[in-house]
């Protein structure tokens, strides 16, 4: 039976694209060290063992303005032929991180994910299939729906990622993406490049921005329930990125059914 279903999902997967689509993970990291080699290792590791459909994929590094020996870690792992590129970004952002590694990329598919694999590396190939096989044009991870599993987790980012939530389908009627902010997620790169010029946000809300613009020209978004653990050693300053992520919502809603932003005529991508 799997043997069946994996001959049927090369099968469409050869078939329906014509050739041979290239995967491109983006790891945007700021000041890892500590952990950025043993991660890199855990994701090609997962890579190498359970890629059954032979899709061909790449690691990227996206080194976010680090200022501890990161940089060092990440062409070591190049020389070793264990990622395949690195990028430098000076400003710090991890909006910014990203968008950098989209425009760059030469991959048909990209995927990215935080360094601390706080979502389990189960759910990489699901998502990867979403967009490969069953052609959604992107995919996320969600800890918010019931069938996800979340070890751990502070209550103080619990209720604020649940109200967040919340708000955003308050905000914006019909939504309905249960977890906006996972750092886990796959999408088509011609359909990522096309919303690209759109997103305004260069630090934590990009991913929030990019699936409200997403849900407004109707791409395909496929959810699916992760396993997810706490990092207790995160960086991020909650306070911090709570507020920009309210004042980013705020925008959003002033400005989302605007037919232009800032000169961009907004027309809806191809299929």
């Amino acid at each position: 039976m799997n043997l069946l279903l994996t001959e049927r999902s090369q099968y469409r997967y050869f078939s329906i694209t014509s050739r041979i689509m290239k995967v491109e993970v983006v790891l945007p990291v700021h000041n890892e060290a500590s952990i950025l080699r043993s991660q890199t290792l855990k994701i090609k590791q997962h890579v190498l063992t359970k890629n059954c459909n032979n899709y061909p994929i790449t690691i990227t590094i996206v080194n976010n303005s680090s200022t501890d020996n990161t940089a060092d870690i990440a062409r070591k792992l190049m020389l070793e032929k264990i990622i395949g590129k690195y990028i430098y970004v000076a400003e710090k952002g991890r909006g910014k991180a990203l968008k950098l590694a989209i425009k760059q990329s030469t991959a048909d598919v990209l995927f990215y994910m935080d360094i601390d694999l706080s979502t389990d590396l189960q759910h990489f190939f699901p998502l990867l299939d979403s967009i490969m096989i069953d052609h959604y044009d992107i995919a996320i991870g969600s800890r918010l729906s019931k069938e996800s599993t979340v070890i751990g987790r502070r209550m103080l980012r619990e209720i604020l990622s649940r109200g967040y939530n919340r708000l955003v389908r308050f905000l914006f009627p019909g939504i309905q993406i249960k977890d906006m902010q996972c750092g886990f997620k796959a999408f088509s790169h011609s359909k990522a490049s096309f919303l690209l010029p759109l997103i305004k946000n260069n630090q934590w809300f990009f991913d929030t921005e990019l699936l409200l613009l997403a849900s407004k020209f109707k791409l395909t978004i496929n959810q699916i329930p992760v396993r997810w653990k706490d990092d207790p050693s995160s960086s991020v300053n909650i306070l911090k990125t709570v507020l920009e992520d309210t004042w980013g919502l705020i925008r959003m809603r002033l400005t989302i059914n605007s037919k232009t932003t800032d000169g961009i005529i907004i027309q809806k991508p191809a299929k």
